[in-house]
């Protein structure tokens, strides 16, 4: 059998955190949820995640706050770190993948069976 793979979700919106949560553990992943920024650092140390899904706008630190810390650390910085946010600004993307993101998701294209779709791209050999 295949690893599971986790994914840290780090999301402040409960409706969100279910439907895309919910759909990845039937997917066959591994899901923690974390609703603010103030100790994702200390999560994706402990948990070592296989990839970050994260908002920009969180509280108590937001999702730039925390991305800059994940890719300043050494032990973490090569976590793969896709930003999943409803702007959609050009500079706020761009200041995302200056930052170390190495996608930029705008949640309103995604529904669950699509985020999905596009993390099974990722991570091909999942298996439930």
């Amino acid at each position: 059998m295949a690893r599971k793979y986790k994914i840290l979700l780090i999301e402040d919106e409960p409706e969100l955190v279910e439907l895309f949560s919910t759909a990845l553990k039937r997917a066959g992943f591994e899901v923690e949820v974390i609703e603010d920024g103030s100790n994702a650092l200390d999560l994706v140390k402990s948990l070592k995640p296989d990839l970050v899904l994260l908002d920009l706008i969180i509280p108590k630190k937001d999702g730039y706050e925390v991305l800059r810390e994940i890719k300043g650390d050494k032990s973490v910085s090569q976590t793969l770190v896709y930003i999943f946010s409803n702007l959609t600004q050009k500079d706020e993307i761009e200041k995302a993948m200056k930052l170390g993101a190495k996608d930029y998701l705008i949640k309103s294209d995604y529904t669950p069976s699509k985020l999905v779709d596009k993390i099974n791209k990722i991570f091909p050999s999942n298996d439930k």
